[in-house]
């Protein structure tokens, strides 16, 4: 008895050592780099992003921030790999509105629960898709697509590379009363590759992936798809004035795995606010068309779960079954 009653001590010593010891690692975090895992192609959107304030992350956190893009599967691969990760702050999902809102959604099992498995920890921009075609095409407004569709129904043709543009594309399709056909990719690079030469007719795309070429009057802007006109096209009305009432939009977030310990997502959202909220960041981001956002942990927590009601609703109305 006077040995089991030693080993019970020694056990009890040990976890109160380690419930001593989390705190302090919480409290030195970070120690090492920290990887974001990006779950679309390098060169899209949500990557761009990353790269463009991982020095500033970097610098605030005192470690080096790695980008690591897991393309594949609307953005269940990488968002798969960033819910297995070990919760302790060093691999964090840097992901948009189509994983966190729309694979839960329409995908029958995506193999991560967005709830269970992912803490929200840093918002970072909101941003429009725009309705864009070739020039070379003729169209000139929402209504000639629209017009063609009906021509000539099945032939057009709609590129998507993640879960947010397709039900863009889908919803769009309903409201107007038209068939197009989806033609789906692995980024966005790809898929404006192709629009650029003519191999699809159309792409809802946000802004940064296709600015140059507006610029070089390759590529048409036709609508935004947000409630107001977008402000670094002024000229370009949404969808809803064009007569397709249809709002959607894009938003880009930094997640950390479920069970993070509470100190480390609070680090990473005051990292995250004092990074977006810099002068220099916002008007980087600005320029590229998305509208710099912050919010608390709490405020996140709530933008997320209505996120996925908000997506869930415009999903059913369109009559989308779950893939």
């Amino acid at each position: 008895m006077p040995f089991m009653r030693h080993s019970i001590s020694i056990v009890a010593a040990i976890a109160a050592l380690t419930l001593l010891a989390a705190p302090a690692r919480s409290e030195t975090y970070p120690e090492r780099p920290i990887t974001f895992i990006v779950p679309f192609g390098a060169g899209g959107g949500t990557d761009v992003i990353g790269r463009m304030l991982q020095e500033s992350i970097s610098k605030d956190l005192g470690q080096p921030i790695v980008i690591d893009d897991r393309p594949g599967a609307n953005g269940t691969i990488g968002s798969r790999y960033a819910a297995k990760a070990t919760p302790d702050g060093y691999t964090l999902l840097l992901t948009a509105s189509s994983t966190f809102s729309l694979n839960p959604n329409i995908l029958k099992a995506p193999q991560y629960d967005q709830l269970k498995d992912f803490v929200p920890v840093g918002f970072i921009v909101r941003a429009p898709w725009m309705l864009v075609v070739n020039t070379k095409s003729g169209y000139k407004s929402v209504a000639d697509v629209v017009k063609a569709a009906k021509e000539h129904a099945g032939k057009l043709t709609v590129g998507y590379w993640q879960s947010n543009v397709e039900i863009t594309s889908e919803v769009f399709q309903r409201a107007a009363g038209v068939k197009i056909l989806k033609i789906p990719y692995k980024s966005v690079v790809q898929a404006v590759g192709d629009l650029l030469a003519q191999r699809i007719d159309m792409l809802f795309v946000d802004i940064q992936a296709v600015r140059g070429y507006i610029a070089a009057g390759q590529l048409r802007y036709l609508a935004a798809t947000t409630a107001k006109r977008v402000s670094l096209a002024p000229d370009i009305p949404t969808l809803t004035e064009s007569g397709i009432p249809v709002v959607t939009d894009a938003s880009v977030i930094l997640f950390a795995p479920a069970k993070t310990p509470k100190p480390i997502l609070e680090r990473l959202n005051a990292t995250m606010t004092k990074v977006v909220n810099d002068p220099a960041n916002r008007k980087k981001l600005m320029d590229l068309g998305h509208e710099p956002t912050t919010m608390t942990l709490p405020e996140l927590d709530t933008f997320v779960r209505s996120e996925l009601t908000r997506w869930h609703d415009m999903i059913e109305a369109a009559g989308i079954a779950k893939m």
